[in-house]
């Protein structure tokens, strides 16, 4: 199973919740305890992933995007990854929209306004100091573009070219999305690698964890150990 993390910009609500939201986070599994009204709670919504190559090689098949959008509805939002502290926000709902070219979830996202810091929350992202926001996802398989076997195990390298093409991978088999965080921007871009993209397929065939920030991302990556005798799929 591999641990991914994926930024993107946060964008306003055109318009206030609407019957269609309310009756979405009405309905989420673990519901709020009251019902919730248009009045009670604040909406936005962000970009979040799509089927572009993003700057780790890796991207999604436009086909598994519904799919990705379903799991992050009813996930918890937190602030910065803290797992210590509780939720601020809650993903709901969304539609797959295009943008410059390709396909991408745009989920929306609530919080109460009754909450202490709910108006504080507010002016930080309508300001745009809190300007990103992130899913951790999980997925089985990383798909050669070129033979689709697991990319950790065939003979070719993530950006590499073969003849015209473009050597990436794909999210095979999206699992979970574990959670969404605010944070205030991603890895800054251009502030360097942690892990060369060259050894990133070595460095995954070994049971260790490896962090990849390059093109204002940041990517975790966990996987268990494969022998290299073993061709079958990577397992839990």
């Amino acid at each position: 199973m591999i641990l991914q993390f994926l930024y993107g910009p946060v964008t306003a609500a055109h318009e206030t919740a609407g019957s269609a939201d309310l009756e979405q986070i009405n309905s989420l599994p673990n519901p709020p305890l009251t019902q919730l009204s248009a009045d009670q709670i604040y909406v936005r919504r962000c970009r979040l992933a799509g089927d572009a190559v993003d700057s780790q090689l890796g991207c999604f098949r436009t086909h598994d995007l519904p799919k990705l959008l379903e799991l992050t509805h009813g996930a918890p939002a937190l602030i910065g990854h803290n797992r210590q502290s509780v939720a601020v926000a809650r993903f709901f709902g969304g539609e797959v929209e295009d943008f410059g070219g390709h396909h991408y979830i745009i989920p929306k996202f609530y919080w109460p306004k009754e909450h202490s810091a709910a108006e504080d929350f507010r002016v930080l992202l309508d300001a745009g100091i809190i300007s990103e926001a992130s899913i951790a996802f999980t997925f089985e398989k990383p798909s050669c573009s070129i033979c689709a076997k697991d990319i950790r195990e065939c003979e070719h390298e993530p950006g590499a070219h073969y003849g015209l093409k473009l050597c990436h991978y794909y999210y095979d088999g999206i699992d979970r999305v574990l959670e969404g965080s605010f944070v205030y921007r991603g890895a800054e871009p251009g502030t360097g690698i942690l892990a060369e993209i060259s050894d990133l397929k070595k460095a995954i065939k070994g049971r260790k964890t490896i962090t990849v920030r390059i093109g204002g991302r940041t990517y975790e990556a966990v996987a268990p150990l494969i022998q290299e005798s073993q061709k079958a799929e990577m397992r839990n």
